[in-house]
């Protein structure tokens, strides 16, 4: 099986050189229960199983996430050995060679990864109220919604909707409010003991806070013992969840990018380009042909605007494949140009 999965990246400099071979199996099952192992080069490591290529848009829900929990598992039980820093769900690299290729050639970004979150973990933290029940109904007895209460027993029928309607959203509102200045004392104190948080998605009402944490590994009492203070002052009104410690998964993990092959050549053939190009003239070439195509230029012509807008998707693809001096557009070269890069996180995202 030539095909590699990839989990994330290790240092091997404990080993002062080559692991022995032993050391390169790692007796954990990834994926398909094949097991994990280690490619090195030069005090770096890919961790990696064996694979063929799975088609996710292909299969179910439940399926997808029992792979993503097997994929989470594996690098965690790495983590139990090594400090390591992951790679995105579902990379899959054809053959070995390009494991070595994408590690000697970002070969720097992937050791100031590796370096940058070394002695660090990930703490998940959800906040989540007790008994929401129990505060909707405190919340209804607040004077503001009171009101409107009394309202609504004076109203004629066709009128008690809409004050129902105004009362739901003034709860509502209320609840915002606390959710939204509980979870900023939560992360402020935490914060204290963190070095960086990313907050991810609040699924519904109950949950207060769902934010994921940088911690120190020689913080990681302060960082518990500040849990506990806060469960001690919420006590009877929050539960706290608290996962980890966890690579840093919402922090720095990596992704392996590879460019459609189809697409940089018809993105070489619209610019005219030749066999090899540099980024001045790609982008000589882009304000050249953007004045000529621009929609101004042809305000009665309806199609206008969607070749300018195939212009600048072209222009996006090769300025992202071009990023040495001279870039080669032989297929070869385009099949086997390989990158990482960290994955950008925004509230919401995981």
């Amino acid at each position: 099986m030539d095909g590699k999965y990839l989990y994330g990246f290790v240092q091997t400099s404990m080993w002062l050189g080559l692991p022995a071979p032993n050391e390169m199996k790692l007796d954990i099952a990834g994926m398909d229960q094949e097991m994990l192992y280690i490619i090195p080069h030069q005090g770096i490591a890919a961790v990696v199983s064996d694979a063929i290529p799975i088609m996710w848009s292909d299969l179910p829900r439940e399926t997808v996430f029992s792979y993503l929990t097997t994929h989470q598992g594996a690098i965690e039980a790495v983590m139990k050995r090594y400090e390591i820093v992951p790679v995105k769900f579902g990379t899959y690299l054809p053959n070995e060679n390009l494991i070595h290729q994408v590690m000697k050639t970002e070969y720097d970004t992937i050791r100031s990864c590796l370096v940058e979150m070394a002695n660090q973990v990930e703490m998940d933290v959800v906040v989540l109220w007790r008994d929401l029940a129990n505060l909707f109904k405190k919340m209804a007895e607040t004077p503001i919604v009171d009101d409107i209460k009394r309202l609504m027993a004076k109203a004629e029928p066709d009128q008690r909707h809409s004050l129902q309607i105004q009362a739901g959203k003034r709860v509502k509102a209320m609840l915002d409010r606390m959710n939204i200045d509980y979870a900023k004392e939560v992360m402020d104190a935490l914060k204290l003991v963190s070095l960086a948080c990313q907050p991810h998605e609040v699924k519904d009402d109950v949950m207060i806070l769902n934010c994921a944490f940088l911690v120190e590994k020689h913080r990681m009492d302060e960082f518990e013992k500040q849990i506990d203070a806060l469960d001690n002052l919420r006590y009877n009104q929050f539960t706290f969840r608290v996962i980890g410690p966890l690579p840093p998964y919402s922090f720095k993990t990596l992704e392996i990018e590879r460019p459609n092959v189809s697409d940089v050549e018809d993105a070489q053939a619209l610019f005219s380009l030749g066999k090899t190009a540099t980024e001045s003239e790609i982008k000589t070439r882009y304000r050249e042909m953007a004045k000529t195509l621009h929609p101004d230029r042809f305000p009665k012509d309806p199609a206008a605007q969607n070749r300018f807008e195939s212009l600048n998707k072209a222009f996006a693809i090769l300025k992202n494949y071009c990023r040495a001096d001279t870039c080669s557009f032989e297929a070869a070269d385009i099949q086997n140009w390989i990158a990482v890069k960290p994955m950008k996180y925004t509230a919401g995202t995981r």
